[in-house]
């Protein structure tokens, strides 16, 4: 239990010390159907999975509430941001998007995070064929999939085909699929991707005019305390965590020996009295917590000055980009316009809408069959109990993963 809870210990106070930073926040795209995008800047050094999750905290919406969201953007393709999605459903989600979407311009957002935290392993690639089922807003985790495959095609790595199904309750919503590909200057070729996209609306029954609006852009003023999201300890975060242990450890032994040397051995051995154990064990718990306090702090005083120091070195050896140079005023509301486009051009080929309908998931899972299909299923309880239901019938082919938002 003890070398848990010391673990416990390091882990939290690292989480600490990241979420006091404020991050900088660069852009923001806000999608007809209320979902937005938030663009962060990002330590070309810290590396994720994909369907990686990051705890978001904004204090001028609430000092206390900590919100975990899928990262959708991509380490390979976006190697100085870091994307996610927000679906306006709750009042927290709420108030952002009446901040990001309010005809008066907002120059800043204060921002912090907790993470990336990545899954330990990319199985998808393993399979000749991935069927992604998303149900509404749980299309995110299969943005940042995409993105990944989208990059090793363009490599020419081998990828398993694709097919997506995204199931909507309403026209707007498609422009969620505007998402597959970020927002950037950066040309996506999909073509060497085997993509098919199937999406469902199940209350329209044909286009509204929100679903034809595109993305509303917003370019935001970075402040001089702002930093980008690094990794807690480093490139060499391992090394640093045993370091940690380790120091922890000692500065802990030498305050357990100063204390029995000075204070209890005394009591013990120069009166009739027994120090008591209670008090023993609560002493030693302090001093644990001490000790890891003391190490883990510095270590990440340490960290935080060479990643200021290797991010200035970075700035001032790189070219101004689009993402760092100054926008102008008339950029903020109808930036990148026919850039965003593109993405709903370059999917354009390969989707397919049906409207005032739901998938039949047994026919397409059934018609997959034959190859070793990889079933990936984000959404309601209801859709996931559904797909599982139907990989544990006499399909032998497929294998059932699912993507779950309760924490």
């Amino acid at each position: 239990m003890l070398p848990g809870f010391y673990l416990f210990l390091i882990d939290r106070l690292l989480r600490f010390l990241q979420s006091q930073q404020r991050i900088r926040l660069i852009s923001a795209r806000v999608l007809p159907c209320q979902a937005m995008e938030l663009n962060v800047s990002k330590d070309p050094r810290l590396t994720y999975n994909p369907s990686s999750i990051m705890f978001i905290n904004m204090k001028s919406i609430s000092k206390l509430q900590w919100h975990p969201f899928t990262i959708t953007s991509n380490n390979n393709t976006d190697p100085d941001q870091l994307s996610i999605v927000i679906k306006s459903e709750g009042s927290w989600s709420q108030k952002l998007y009446e901040k990001l979407s309010s005809p008066t311009p907002i120059d800043q957002l204060d921002i912090s995070v907790e993470g990336p935290y990545s899954p330990t392993s990319t199985s998808f690639l393993r399979h000749e064929m991935l069927v992604l089922v998303s149900g509404g807003s749980g299309i995110t985790p299969f943005i940042s999939i995409i993105r990944e495959l989208v990059f090793l095609a363009s490599t020419k790595k081998k990828t398993p085909r694709i097919l997506l199904v995204a199931v909507f309750k309403k026209s707007a919503d498609l422009t969620m699929l505007d998402l597959l590909l970020p927002l950037s200057g950066t040309s996506h070729d999909i073509s060497q991707l085997q993509l098919q996209i199937q999406a469902y609306v199940t209350r329209d029954r044909s286009p509204s005019t929100d679903s034809q609006k595109l993305p509303q852009s917003i370019w935001l003023k970075p402040s001089v305390v702002d930093g980008p999201v690094s990794a807690v300890l480093g490139s060499n975060s391992w090394l640093w965590l045993g370091a940690i242990i380790a120091a922890s450890f000692i500065i802990f032994l030498l305050l357990i020996g100063l204390l029995n040397q000075y204070y209890i051995y005394p009591v013990d051995h120069n009166t009739n009295v027994i120090y008591p154990y209670a008090a023993r064990s609560m002493i030693s718990t302090v001093f644990l917590c001490v000790s890891v306090v003391i190490a883990a702090t510095l270590a990440f005083i340490w960290n935080k000055k060479q990643n200021m120091r290797d991010t200035r070195q970075i700035q001032n050896s790189d070219s101004p980009t689009p993402m760092s140079r100054p926008v102008p005023e008339s950029w903020r509301y109808n930036v990148e316009r026919e850039l965003e486009s593109i993405p709903h051009r370059s999917f354009k080929q390969v989707t397919t809408v049906h409207y005032g309908t739901r998938p039949n998931l047994q026919k397409i899972l059934s018609d997959n069959n034959e190859y070793n299909v990889g079933v990936l299923v984000s959404g309601p309880k209801k859709m996931r109990e559904d797909v599982a239901e139907i990989c544990s019938s006499d399909l032998k082919n497929l294998h059932y993963r699912s993507f779950s938002f309760n924490w």
